[in-house]
């Protein structure tokens, strides 16, 4: 059963530092032990370009272009920061603006540029009617906020960390979540709670490779191949057979992306 991966970053320089022959070779090893799609994504301006260039290359790769929180430090002209997102997501295989969001993890944080950002990205989205994809991190009150702001808006909140309250309101306003390798972790009761509170034709799974590695892979690079590990967890938390949870996940990433595959 090929499984996707709705989240990834496999141009991230520890895969070109560490992968002989670099992402693309990363990715063509990925699609030849078991993903059939990846969704590489897009933090800033650099390497929105790159996974729009991977997409191009790869019939089965799709980008995201956008700015992450915490790449907004790197740009002030916000307006200019636009205009170059706008022209990204006007190309046949960018499915979706992001990753946007916030990120209050680290104390010199300014909170005040990411919500321009992430308000900046959201009125675009709204314009284009494009889908996003939101990081966030332990700004779950603001995020809410911002988001209600643009009911028309609608795409994928990343990784899920809030709680199942916040998962079954999100799903209402017509939101897709998506879990990572944290719903393995066996003190991660948050996202195992909100698996089991999120209807299946609203869950996807990713592995934000290479980060959040799943059990049996902590502390390791996590790769999109691992991503059968995701699939695993939410299988047997929704009791279904794992085949059932890779097609349903499937399906769900290529409904909310938009994607037609023959």
């Amino acid at each position: 059963m090929k499984l996707f991966d709705s989240h990834a970053h496999c141009d991230d320089q520890r895969i070109e530092n560490e992968f002989e022959g670099g992402c693309r070779a990363y990715i063509k090893y990925q699609l030849e032990n078991g993903v059939r799609n990846i969704v590489n994504i897009g933090t800033n301006l650099e390497n929105s370009r790159i996974s729009v260039a991977l997409s191009e290359e790869f019939d089965e790769i799709y980008a995201t272009v956008g700015i992450h929180p915490s790449d907004t430090r790197f740009y002030d002209d916000v307006d200019y920061v636009i205009s170059e997102i706008e022209k990204m997501l006007s190309l046949s295989k960018v499915v979706a603006l992001g990753e946007i969001g916030l990120d209050y993890h680290y104390e010199d944080t300014d909170k005040e540029k990411q919500k321009l950002f992430f308000e900046k990205q959201m009125q675009l989205a709204k314009r284009l009617d494009v889908p996003v994809v939101i990081h966030d991190r332990e700004a779950h009150g603001d995020c809410m906020d911002i988001i209600k702001k643009y009911p028309e808006v609608t795409g994928i909140f990343h990784s899920f960390s809030g709680s199942s309250e916040m998962a079954d309101e999100l799903v209402k306003m017509g939101w897709y979540i998506s879990f990572s390798g944290t719903v393995t972790y066996k003190n991660a009761q948050k996202p195992k709670e909100a698996c089991a509170t999120v209807p299946l034709d609203r869950i996807l799974i990713e592995t934000d490779s290479p980060y959040l590695p799943p059990v049996p892979h902590r502390g390791e690079m996590n790769h999109p191949h691992l991503v059968s590990f995701t699939c695993e967890q939410v299988a047997s938390i929704k009791k279904i057979s794992f085949e059932e949870a890779a097609r349903i996940t499937a399906e769900n990433a290529m409904r909310v992306f938009n994607i037609k595959i023959q």
